[in-house]
């Protein structure tokens, strides 16, 4: 879907699950004071303000703990794979395929050493991702480094297959992404929509391995404020419409505020990121006419984070064995799996 459909979507509905990935997108929306509203250096703002504050106050940082993680991955990887036979493997090599690989700097941290380790005669790496922004910037590294990549603007939850059926590869997602997957406002497990998720991302390659970073912190207040501490990278998609889509005078992107609406049990929290409106608006946006009524709430994306168990049993239902799960034990894990063939 183009921006101004998920846009439509989102105020005719009430909810659009192809929001999350526009968040990130750089633009040239400001607010009244003329501050750049853009996602890419918002999100960038709200990052490097985590990892401050973590190293002030002595805190857990998602960011740093995840690269703990992927350093302990990095170095067991060609365990993970010692299932493909070990001749093969260490002539062809294992490819490698990232969903949502974010910045540069990300890529470099946490896909590259996979990258490296697995490298072969006839492997690759293919990263997929929405973000034309991200792509573009490590599309230019990759002949620096000496690598094969793939680029591939897509929907991460696509479904598609990207390998051979002779080709083996090692999936990755990091930063947590799998969390953001589409599922309603519910107050059960959303296991249909894991198990279903999860099989997507199995069929990209015949024989594969898959590393997929989740949140397992399930305490509701930890969330909120973790979120509500960046409304403006939420809200960021408002300032965009205003910028690049065909809407008239009376949309006002200061009419939104962020809230942060948590859900769950002791085996998942939903954190059901939400724009409330303020004010009555009624405005025309591409030749649509909208009317949203103060206090109007619209579901902009989910971030999910899953105990360890009840993650296990859907990767069981979605047809994968665990191999081992990475964790820091204080909200960060990372699954290995393994697709059963």
């Amino acid at each position: 879907m183009s921006f101004l459909e998920t846009s439509l979507q989102l105020f005719q509905q009430k909810y659009a699950p192809d929001l999350g990935p526009e968040q990130y997108a750089h633009h040239t929306g400001v607010d009244r004071e003329g501050n750049p509203m853009s996602g890419a250096l918002l999100w960038a703002k709200a990052e490097a303000q985590r990892i401050s504050n973590a190293l002030v106050t002595g805190t857990t940082n998602m960011v740093d703990a995840e690269l703990k993680l992927v350093q302990k991955l990095h170095e067991r990887v060609r365990d993970y794979v010692q299932w493909y036979h070990r001749d093969e493997r260490y002539r062809k090599g294992v490819s490698v395929l990232e969903y949502g690989p974010g910045t540069v700097r990300a890529f470099q941290q946490k896909t590259l050493p996979v990258v490296t380790a697995l490298r072969g005669e006839t492997s690759r790496c293919t990263l997929v991702d929405r973000s034309k922004e991200f792509l573009g910037d490590i599309a230019q590294l990759s002949s620096a480094l000496g690598l094969k990549i793939e680029i591939i603007r897509d929907d991460i939850f696509s479904g598609r297959r990207y390998f051979c059926d002779d080709e083996a590869a090692f999936v990755v997602m990091f930063g947590r992404t799998f969390g953001n997957l589409a599922a309603p406002i519910n107050g059960s497990p959303p296991v249909e929509a894991v198990v279903e998720t999860l099989k997507k991302i199995s069929n990209s390659a015949k024989r594969c391995w898959v590393a997929i970073s989740i949140g397992s912190d399930l305490r509701r207040d930890v969330a909120k404020s973790y979120y509500e501490a960046h409304p403006e990278f939420q809200l960021n998609v408002f300032y965009r419409m205003k910028a690049e889509l065909p809407v008239d005078a009376n949309f006002d992107p200061e009419a939104f505020e962020y809230e942060s609406d948590v859900r769950g049990e002791d085996q998942f929290m939903q954190v059901i990121h939400t724009a409330v409106v303020k004010r009555n608006l009624d405005f025309c946006l591409g030749g649509k006419e909208i009317m949203l009524s103060s206090g109007d709430r619209l579901h902009l994306k989910n971030s999910f984070s899953f105990s360890e168990l009840f993650f296990k049993k859907c990767a069981r239902r979605a047809g994968f064995v665990s191999i081992d799960v990475l964790s820091d034990n204080a909200g960060s894990d990372i699954h290995v799996l393994k697709r059963v063939d």
